[in-house]
């Protein structure tokens, strides 16, 4: 994956595999011990999950913080195989990069321990994250200056090395924190995530690294112990954020080879699920107007339960994924193959999508935006000033939310209106839809208004509708006035959507009957072209 900028040479003693296999049990013993005695402090202290109704849905109060113990574990553990080597022959430089590690490791601690007692905003863990990985790149020399691909193909950084090496590591702890949402998902995970890098570490010649990844998997295998479904102690943002963070680390040094980059693709595909489910949560959330901090129920554990699968079956084929790319990675790196390991990705992935487990929804909505910035690009300016488009795409669920969306695009077009975007996330019910209808060419900003309305089910906020329309006439405000008294209408059907005696129906295989559209004497006759549309439902 990469070169190490002033990488040390490595004098310390190679472990054999009885030494690795002692140091993951030492390490899964220690967890063991130490995780009932963190549980019990974090319950006496507060620092605990509560459920709640949009999110948080285990219906029990739980521990967290759980990774102070992994945390203590693997410290424990390193020090006792720290103190076994000959330091004579480490030369001090050495110490540079592995006392760097050590105070990132501790400080990503904390800054998760901070989250978990008091909630802190996105943008405030992501600045702690900054400054952690800044020392990680320059003080610990943890960069990637050289990027291999294929044999014989490859890519020098140059002065992208300290950006990329600092963007792959803020994707990886990120990717841990956001795939942490089930019970033992992120332990089970992370266990053979490390577990992998072991191994990588060790074939290429890089003890320390081997030991810590060793330590970790250890650590988190004793955790584990607890945090089997049903979960009595949850790992928490201070150790999912460590996990990451951690893993991220060893990639760069677990992929060095002989002193020369490796192929990208290897430690790439061991860390292919939580990269890919933090990939695909930007793409769905920027692509249908969200903040990236938004919270959904469209992750990739959330698409698996929903399918019908239990947490102990959630954690089997997540197990099942892990281990096949990470055996692909592998595999391909001792066999110097390198297309093992994105086969073993391309083939996972495909399986997901063509299932429809995970990955289709954020596809079709990236083929949608291509397709229509394409057909933009090769329109006539004067043929594109009649059309419209719109896309209406089923995230999550089965909830016949089309019948909502056919009438607020009905009303856009009778309306003249610009722009209709209707966002709705309900993660506490397990549904997503996202609708959005533009014509081909839009007023200056200057030349158009636009509102923002909420939708409310259960007093809680399910989304939202936008519009846009032209300020050139004067019947804005009786737009307006219709709208309100369309969304009035609309009510009873969004909360009929919204009931359980509605997903009761539908699993009867009921028909919920069309929303009642405005009066005639509301409406306003179109004198614009047909509009044609696309709309797909996903599962």
């Amino acid at each position: 994956m990469g070169q190490l900028s002033g990488s040390p040479a490595s004098t310390w003693i190679h472990l054999g595999m009885l030494e690795h296999l002692l140091t993951v049990v030492a390490s899964f013993l220690a967890a063991v011990i130490l995780t009932p005695i963190v549980r019990m402090l974090a319950v006496r202290l507060g620092i605990v999950d509560r459920p709640d109704p949009r999110r948080k849905l285990h219906g029990r109060v739980v521990a967290r913080a759980g990774g102070t113990a992994v945390l203590l574990s693997v410290l424990s553990v390193c020090l006792v195989a720290y103190l076994r080597f000959d330091r004579s022959e480490l030369p001090l430089s050495s110490y540079q990069s592995y006392v760097a590690l050590l105070v990132v490791m501790v400080g990503v601690w904390l800054l998760g321990l901070a989250d978990d007692i008091w909630n802190l905003r996105g943008r405030q863990k992501l600045v702690g994250q900054i400054v952690l990985v800044g020392i990680l790149v320059t003080v610990g020399q943890f960069q990637i200056q050289h990027v291999g691909l294929f044999s014989g193909v490859g890519l020098e950084l140059g002065l992208l090395t300290l950006p990329v090496s600092a963007a792959w590591l803020l994707a990886t702890t990120n990717a841990m924190n956001l795939i942490d949402g089930a019970d033992g998902l992120c332990s089970t995970l992370g266990a053979i995530i490390c577990g992998a890098l072991g191994l990588l570490a060790a074939a290429h010649g890089h003890a320390a690294e081997a030991a810590i990844a060793f330590a970790l998997c250890g650590a988190l295998l004793g955790f584990l112990v607890f945090n089997f479904p049903p979960a009595s102690i949850f790992l928490g943002d201070s150790g999912s954020l460590l996990v990451g963070m951690v893993t991220g680390a060893l990639a760069i040094r677990c992929s060095i080879k002989e002193g020369a980059s490796i192929a990208f693709l290897v430690p790439l595909a061991i860390l292919f699920l939580p990269l890919l489910d933090s990939a695909m949560a930007i793409v769905r959330r920027k692509l249908t107007g969200r903040s990236i901090y938004t919270t959904d129920r469209a992750h990739f554990h959330h698409t698996l339960k929903s399918k019908g699968l239990s947490d102990r079956g959630l954690l089997f084929v997540v197990m099942l994924i892990s281990l096949t790319t990470a055996a692909g990675a592998l595999a391909g790196d001792q066999s110097e193959n390198e297309w093992i390991a994105p086969a073993s990705v391309v083939v996972v992935f495909g399986v997901l999508v063509a299932t429809k487990a995970f990955g289709y929804a954020e596809l079709v909505l990236v083929a949608r935006r291509g397709s229509h910035f394409a057909l933009s690009l090769l329109e006539p300016a004067r043929k594109a000033e009649k059309p419209t488009r719109q896309k209406a795409v089923r995230l999550q669920g089965t909830r016949q939310w089309e019948t909502v969306w056919a009438t607020l695009v009905e009303f856009a077009e009778n309306e003249e209106l610009c722009t209709l975007h209707m966002d709705l996330n309900v993660p506490w019910l397990e549904e997503g839809f996202h609708g959005s209808w533009h014509r081909s060419r839009l007023p200056d900003r200057l030349e158009r208004w636009s509102a923002s309305l909420p939708i409310h089910a259960e007093e809680r906020i399910a989304g939202r509708i936008d519009i846009v329309g032209p300020a050139s006439t004067s019947a804005t405000l009786g737009t307006l006035a219709k709208l309100v008294e369309l969304l009035e209408d609309l009510s009873p059907q969004v909360e009929s959507l919204l009931s359980p005696v509605e997903s009761e129906a539908l699993d009867a295989g009921a028909v919920i009957p069309p929303v009642r559209h405005l009066p005639a004497d509301t409406a306003t006759v179109s004198t614009r072209a047909p509009a044609y549309s696309s709309v797909t439902r996903l599962n």
